[in-house]
């Protein structure tokens, strides 16, 4: 079996080959980091944006779980109730006055 020649570059060629080659190298690792929608930047900056939201997500479901407790300790506890159409809603049992003081010295 015969082997094919192999045909050898000259210095100049092989010099213009590894300069394209590195050059082609980085333009693959700058698309690599600043691909629109796909470069690392972009993967990061929603990567942050999923953080964010979590932690949104996470606050939010703490408020309901205190929003539940506090309608069910408005549903049974009347007490509570009570300070609550009081205190917040200004509310007066039937037959009563509320008389205001000036803050004074």
């Amino acid at each position: 079996m015969k082997r094919k020649p192999q045909m050898q570059l000259s210095p100049m060629q092989q010099k213009a080959f590894c300069r394209l080659a590195v050059l082609f190298a980085l333009l693959l690792v700058l698309w690599l980091v600043f691909a629109p929608g796909k470069g690392i930047l972009f993967l990061k900056k929603q990567q942050s944006q999923i953080t964010a939201l979590e932690a949104e997500t996470r606050e939010l479901e703490a408020d309901n779980e205190r929003l539940r407790q506090e309608i069910n300790r408005v549903q049974t506890d009347a007490v509570y109730l009570e300070q609550v159409a009081r205190g917040q809603h200004g509310l007066l049992k039937e037959n009563e006055m509320v008389f205001e003081f000036p803050d004074g010295k």
